[in-house]
């Protein structure tokens, strides 16, 4: 499911907000500025496992600011998630589905 609504504040930006289905269900909800592809917002959620699991608080805030490229925000989550557990996805699999979100709102 994909839902996509621009931001009525700020029309350089768009919210989607996706849901994917790797070893367990993973949402990703995010709001990223058009004109500079960088992440202004992003919510994991899911019944995946993280270990600590505030740990997600931290990924989503790190994530602000972050090019919607690949191997950024690829780059950036193996930082974040390393020493970490977590089961329901791989770093492959998050960074896509963050990468995908953008990229459902370019259709």
């Amino acid at each position: 499911m994909v839902s996509s609504i621009n931001n009525q504040n700020n029309a350089n930006s768009a919210s989607v907000k996706r849901y994917f289905k790797f070893e367990k269900m993973l949402c990703v909800d995010l709001v990223f500025d058009k004109t500079t592809n960088t992440i202004q917002s992003i919510k994991i959620t899911g019944d995946f496992f993280l270990h600590p699991e505030e740990k997600i608080d931290l990924i989503e805030s790190e994530l602000v600011g972050t090019k919607l490229e690949k191997n950024q925000v690829k780059k950036k989550l193996e930082s974040l998630l390393s020493g970490c557990e977590f089961y329901g996805f791989s770093i492959d699999s998050l960074s896509d589905a963050i990468i995908k979100c953008k990229e459902a709102n370019s259709h």
